[in-house]
Order: structure tokens, then sequence, then C-alpha cells
């Protein structure tokens, strides 16, 4: 992954779960006051501007345990040294139990990714129940309708996978545009080719492209020992690629009804059943 050669990692003394993965309450969100203002948080350490609402902000999460990866570190340095897939499936199951808390804990990494997730399956649903014009016109996006399909997928990236903020929103959106390549490769040349097995694809890939990426983020490369062989390397991805997928596949396979038309507060809880499903398979796989 292109991002993983960016980051070294998260600091021994990071948060197990960062604040900026989490939505801010809804009242902050639309701009409104809290419920009640009627007296300063108690453990406010900034002045109140006079007239202001009061927004009681979350406390700061405690740090994460020190060397929390250096379990998955050292198999995966046995899998990239040996070609053993043993040591690659205890290193995922590492990283997932030990490296981000759980499995749960593990989808709560992924805060900007299961937010596009589900802007994702939301247009997915659009394209099936009114086609894929009128989808593109829902999202505000019209003028994509008979681009060719991998330009009008890339030009979506903006509203699945907003740019700007933190390492994560980066991982979202090379993991999408990596999955529109791998579309493209089929030769689709016009959205309205693109069959239903050929979207929910598109979406496995998604998913797991911004899985694997932060699974090799979190381990740091800066942690990892990888061969000198280009092949071996290849080999290496390729073989992580295949268990994450794997599990995402499952996953996605189990959780998602394509026909049933959801909520956006139905798809949000069925983006994070994938995801939780996604990380246990992982997780599992060192038992």
């Amino acid at each position: 992954m292109g991002t993983a050669n960016k980051y070294g990692g998260p600091e021994p003394s990071s948060a197990l779960i960062p604040t900026w993965l989490e939505e801010p309450p809804q009242h902050i969100q639309a701009g409104q006051p809290p419920a009640d203002d009627s007296s300063p948080a108690e453990n406010s350490n900034s002045p109140q501007a006079p007239g202001q609402p009061t927004v009681a902000l979350p406390p700061l999460p405690a740090a994460a345990p020190p060397n929390r990866f250096n379990s998955a570190r050292r198999s995966f340095n046995s899998a990239a040294g040996t070609g053993d897939g043993r040591a690659l499936r205890r290193a995922v199951s590492s990283y997932v139990r030990r490296g981000a808390g759980g499995a749960r804990s593990a989808t709560r990494k992924m805060g900007g990714a299961r937010r596009a997730t589900g802007r994702v399956i939301g247009f997915l649903q659009d394209v099936r129940t009114a086609g894929v014009e009128r989808a593109l016109t829902n999202l505000g996006f019209a003028h994509l309708v008979g681009q060719p399909a991998e330009a009008a997928l890339a030009a979506l990236t903006d509203a699945f996978c907003p740019p700007g903020g933190p390492i994560d929103q980066a991982i979202v959106r090379e993991a999408w545009d990596e999955a529109v390549l791998t579309l493209a490769e089929q030769g689709i040349v016009d959205l309205t080719e693109v069959t239903e097995q050929q979207w929910q694809a598109l979406l496995v890939d998604f998913i797991t492209n911004a899985v694997e990426a932060r699974v090799f983020n979190e381990i740091g490369p800066q942690g990892i020992s990888l061969p000198t062989d280009v092949s071996a390397i290849d080999r290496l991805q390729g073989d992580l690629h295949v268990i994450i997928r794997g599990a995402v596949d499952d996953a996605v396979g189990t959780q998602l009804d394509a026909q049933r038309t959801m909520t956006q507060t139905e798809i949000q809880h069925v983006v994070d059943a994938v995801y939780d499903h996604a990380f246990a398979y992982l997780e599992a796989l060192g038992e």
C-alpha cells in the first residue's frame, strides 16, 4: 500500500482509539447547543466566551499499552523472512487481539472507513432501486452520467471519502482508488454495464484495502524487516490481501442483504456488523 510508506505507526503512548476517529456528538455536528447549557463544564480547561453555549467534551482516552504491536511485528517479520503462511495469520490475529484491543475496538479504529463504507452502500442501494443515472444525480454528480466508468468512479472519491484530515482519511481515499482500479481492469467502460456482483466486489475490495492499509500503518513500516527480493515482497502483500479479503467477503455475505432497502441508520449498523465480523474472523486465525 502506498500509504504505508508515509507513516511510521502510532507512538507507544498514543490512545488505543484516537478521538479524531470518532464522530462528534450530534448537537456539535449540527452546530446546536447541548441540551443543558445552564452551567459551564466542570472540567473545562478553557475560558467560556460570554453568551456561548457550553459544550461538554468527552474525556481524553487512556494511553494504550506500550509495545502492543510487538507480537504482530515478530510474526510478520517471520512471515516476511520465510514465507510461512501460519506466521502471517498469527501476525494478523495478534494485530487485532493485542494491537487493536480486540475485534470491536479494531472496528472503532476504522472511523473514516466505516463512514465511507456507509456512503458507498447507500449509493449502491440507489443504483439497485433507481439506476445509475438517478443514483449519480441524487449524489449531486449528474455531470458524471455518460462518462467513462473509471473516470466517473474516481470522481466519486470526494463524495465517499472527503479530502483532508489525518492519516485515516488518506487510507480511505487510497483504498477506494485501488478498488476502482481493480474494477477498471475488468474492462468496464460504462457504469450501466456493471453487474450487481461487480458492485459488491467493488465494495469488498474497498473494505479489504482499507483494513489492509490500517494493518500496515498500525504495525508501522519501521518495525517490519521486508525481504530485499521484490517478488517476495509482492508475494507477502498478496498473501496478506487474500487473508483479509477472505474475512471481508465472508462478512459482507453474512451481514449485508443487498436486496433489502435500508435507512441510513440501518446501513451504519450493517457497516459496523461487517467490520466486527471481519475483524473477529481475523482475530480467530491465531487460535
